[in-house]
């Protein structure tokens, strides 16, 4: 990982992540801006824009988890998992990380995990397409083999995430706008895999949050998540220890940044299930507008709700304290 030429250039073995104009425009968008890499420009950008704490999301991760054999995966991990710490570390009580563990080796999972809460991770991100495990299979989210990543997240009381942003297809005309038009649809697959697989029922403990793709396609998808669990039944197996719904309001978030369509589904998702996220300092962020898209959150519920979604429910589910 080096910077030249205008850009942060990642190579694995001489072959380049990106394309030279995309890593670019690229840095002209957001990785070359001071508060990605530097604390005392972040913080005063947060100072500008009303935000108190930070929850800071790995950037290039999982594009170099694509990129490279299963023996360097690992080490790729651990490095993203330390950098993020250092900053973290030194953000004055608010910065917190988001680290990834190992979820292709379930021999690994659990020292993997207990690894990233010594560095203080204060969630754990799952790739949305994990790809192959050691053995070269599928790595699925309703596979019970992953119940040892799971069982130890569960133990951790460390949240686990998905975000959307992985892998994204440049080559082909307006094929960057169509993967991030379909990734803001929504987790529908990662949910239902789990929901369906009754990986609630075998992990109480579990707290999963759905990261970026915004809050609308939660109300549909609970709903349509209900009618399949009443109307088949007997294709529905595991059986449930309740309603899909349930899971959703026990165990379940998703984050938004606007979704103005979003905020008037409220009572539909729960304003305890939801939280405002600024997603910076990202293209698509609401960085430069912040206290107005925080301030809409207040003209679209009570009070009472609105203080849980900019804040309540993230502070204490992510224990950023």
């Amino acid at each position: 990982m080096e910077f030249s030429d205008g850009g942060w250039h990642f190579t694995i073995g001489g072959k380049p992540m990106m394309r030279p104009h995309d890593i670019v425009a690229l840095c002209e968008a957001m990785e070359c801006h001071p508060g990605l890499t530097g604390i005392e420009a972040r913080l005063k950008d947060l100072d500008t824009e009303g935000v108190d704490k930070e929850l800071i999301f790995p950037q290039r991760l999982f594009e170099l988890y694509i990129m490279t054999d299963m023996e360097m995966r690992a080490e790729i991990f651990g490095a993203s998992n330390g950098s993020i710490a250092e900053p973290c570390a030194k953000g004055q009580g608010r910065l917190f990380a988001v680290m990834a563990p190992n979820y292709w080796n379930m021999s690994e999972a659990g020292a993997s995990v207990q690894r990233c809460k010594e560095l203080g991770a204060r969630c754990l991100m799952v790739a949305i397409n994990p790809h192959k495990d050691l053995d070269g299979k599928q790595v699925l989210c309703n596979d019970p083999k992953m119940d040892a990543l799971r069982e130890a997240i569960a133990d951790s009381g460390i949240v686990l995430c998905f975000r959307i942003g992985e892998n994204i297809p440049t080559a082909a005309p307006g094929a960057t706008g169509t993967f991030v038009l379909t990734q803001m649809g929504g987790f529908r697959q990662n949910w239902g895999m789990l929901n369906f697989a009754g990986v609630f029922d075998r992990f109480p403990g579990l707290k999963v949050v759905f990261v970026e793709a915004g809050i609308c396609w939660t109300a549909s998808m609970i709903h349509d998540a209900d009618m399949i669990y009443t109307h088949f039944p007997a294709q529905v197996q595991p059986k449930l220890k309740h309603p899909p719904s349930w899971y959703w309001h026990n165990h379940c978030y998703a984050t938004f940044m606007t979704a103005p369509a979003g905020r008037e589904l409220l009572h539909r998702i729960g304003a305890g299930r939801v939280t405002w996220s600024s997603d910076y300092p990202h293209q698509e962020s609401t960085f430069g507008y912040t206290r107005g898209a925080i301030q809409a959150v207040f003209g679209a519920t009570s009070a009472e709700n609105a203080q849980m979604v900019p804040g309540k429910t993230a502070q204490t589910l992510f224990r950023m304290y």
